[in-house]
């Protein structure tokens, strides 16, 4: 038996969605080639979605706030790992092609930095974003051990 937890789905996922939304922002103020200013922002686009998600989850259930640090912190090691290779299969062919992300990987690695690993921090929130929904999503499930029967017979009905 399970039972969908509106609130703690909502606070995950919206506060993923809102630091999506300023990751996107955070892109949208930089353009290649980047100087030395442009870099928070580049940071902020691959830091916010987890950060804020973190927060979102803290709120919704405080004690899980050890948890939510660990995943959040593998969300936003991994998804850097994740859409790095990704970049890497579609920048040659402009279409994912498994071969060229073991074999082309310095003409990738070239045309990444021309176009200022534009496909890299798109892909990175949007990674970002289903391992948030993934995540949220999880934990808006409560599990119960009891029947329904018995609750109703203590008067604890759903």
């Amino acid at each position: 038996m399970a039972r969908f937890d509106v609130r703690t789905f909502l606070l995950i996922f919206g506060a993923a969605c809102v630091g999506a939304v300023w990751a996107t922002y955070q892109r949208s103020t930089t353009a290649p080639p980047y100087g030395e200013a442009q870099i928070p922002a580049l940071i902020w686009t691959v830091f916010a979605t987890p950060f804020a998600m973190f927060w979102g989850w803290f709120v919704a259930r405080r004690a899980e706030r050890w948890w939510a640090a660990f995943v959040c912190f593998c969300i936003y090691f991994l998804s850097a790992f994740v859409a790095a290779r990704y970049e890497t299969c579609v920048v040659v062919h402009r279409s994912f092609d498994l071969i060229s992300c073991f074999t082309d990987t310095a003409q990738a690695l070239a045309l990444a930095d021309a176009s200022g690993h534009r496909v890299y921090f798109e892909s990175i929130v949007v990674l970002q974003l289903i391992a948030a929904l993934v995540t949220a999503l999880q934990r808006s499930v409560k599990r119960r051990t009891m029947s329904d029967a018995l609750l109703r017979q203590f008067g604890e009905a759903t």
